[in-house]
């Protein structure tokens, strides 16, 4: 696991590395990389968890969809990551157990209430700047439902408390977490304020996110 570590980081830090120098053809082959390790390591995830290994091909598409310079293919890169939303939120409620379920009923108000406002004042904060502007306006129902599932991705991964053991509980979350953070910088960037710190907030972020969905999974 130590090995696979070191191997991801470099990865993503190689990726990071030539985005800012420049280097987009070391941008073409690191990027897709980082999907690529993480679904060369767990295919047998497609026999133990395929929900979650068909959203990381999913996350593969949205991350070449996004990296390409030239065209604007933000849409196509929201919709593979929605996708993906949506198969990481199936795989997390296969996890689930009937005691774990049982004890949802009365903390199921309290572990959704955190996402549910971040996702509401996040989308407060874009309805301006995204509607007000002519050439962004007709995102903005794509960008609201996407950050529904983003943000019932991380729903879902909370509601995994008391259906799995710390270790991947923590880790899962965690990513669930980092994931939306990861979203909302490029979110931010495009619509809001551009930040100089963009890729590199948007990288460390997604790649650590990825890593502690995938292995903790796999802890549970």
């Amino acid at each position: 696991m130590r090995l696979k570590l070191l191997i991801y980081t470099a990865i993503v830090v190689a990726e990071i590395a030539c985005g800012y120098a420049g280097f987009w053809q070391g941008v073409y082959l690191f990027k897709p990389l980082i999907m690529l390790s993480l679904l060369f390591w767990t295919r047998d995830y497609l026999k133990t968890y395929p929900w979650l290994w068909i959203g990381m091909w999913f996350g593969l598409g949205g991350d070449i969809f996004l990296m390409i310079r030239g065209k604007d293919l933000f849409v196509a890169g929201l919709g593979s990551f929605l996708v993906m939303q949506i198969c990481y939120i199936i795989a997390f409620s296969k996890t689930l157990t009937p005691d774990g379920k049982a004890a949802l009923r009365t903390s199921w108000r309290r572990l959704t209430l955190p996402f549910a406002i971040y996702g509401l004042s996040f989308l407060a904060i874009l309805y301006q700047p995204i509607t007000g502007n002519t050439s962004t306006k007709g995102l903005w129902m794509p960008v609201v439902v996407y950050s529904v599932c983003l943000c019932s991705m991380g729903v879902a991964a909370a509601f995994r408390k008391g259906s799995v053991n710390y270790n991947s509980y923590s880790w899962v979350l965690a990513g669930a977490v980092l994931f939306i953070l990861s979203d909302s910088t490029i979110a931010l960037n495009k619509f809001l304020q551009h930040l100089d710190i963009a890729s590199l907030l948007v990288m460390t972020t997604y790649g650590a996110a990825q890593w502690l969905i995938v292995w903790g999974i796999f802890k549970r």
